[in-house]
């Protein structure tokens, strides 16, 4: 199976714009994309932990909108990454990396033979163990001096699709593991 781990803020909305038709057209090339490459959607923008890992319902207008408009365009959303907190002490947690949480849901779901994951951050380059994840990002911008290179765009196409060429390496490491159990 293919996947798109998706990001929000900086991929359908930017900083110059996070109007509805402008967010309805970044989901129209998004649905074009996951039609060329047969690709189901994974969040994992932050926003994700206002809806239910369950359901995928939520009761905020603004993701509901993002929802309901993946759906219109035929968008197949699967999931949406766990949201996980390392301990820090008895009273302090802090969030942990958005790759950690994809590695995660990766782990849970072998069948995913090839993903790319669409996010304007850049998933944390400078950490050493993340290179493998981070070969999956399509990187889009939040923010630019030409409004018209921010979000997600048709010229993210070609990227997305040498990103799902790459294998999974976690499905790799997951079925090594299983074997020698």
């Amino acid at each position: 199976m293919n996947v798109i781990f998706l990001d929000f803020d900086g991929v359908l909305d930017t900083i110059h714009d996070a109007s509805p038709e402008t967010i309805e057209k970044r989901i129209i090339t998004l649905a074009h994309i996951c039609r060329k490459y047969n690709c189901k959607v994974v969040i994992e923008s932050t926003m994700k932990d206002v809806i239910d890992e369950e359901t995928l319902e939520t009761e905020n207008e603004w993701v509901k909108f993002i929802l309901d408009t993946l759906k219109k365009h035929g968008i197949d959303c699967i999931g949406r990454t766990p949201t996980i907190r390392k301990k820090l002490n008895d009273y302090t947690y802090i969030p942990v990396w958005k790759e950690d949480e994809i590695r995660a849901y990766l782990l849970k779901h072998p069948e995913i033979s090839h993903y790319c994951i669409i996010d304007d951050d850049d998933l944390g380059c400078r950490h050493s163990g993340l290179n493998k994840i981070r070969n999956h990002l399509v990187q889009t911008l939040y923010y630019s001096n030409n409004t018209e290179e921010e979000g997600l765009l048709p010229k993210h196409e070609e990227e997305v699709g040498e990103a799902l060429q790459k294998e999974n390496e976690i499905q790799k490491l997951t079925l090594k593991k299983k074997k020698s159990l």
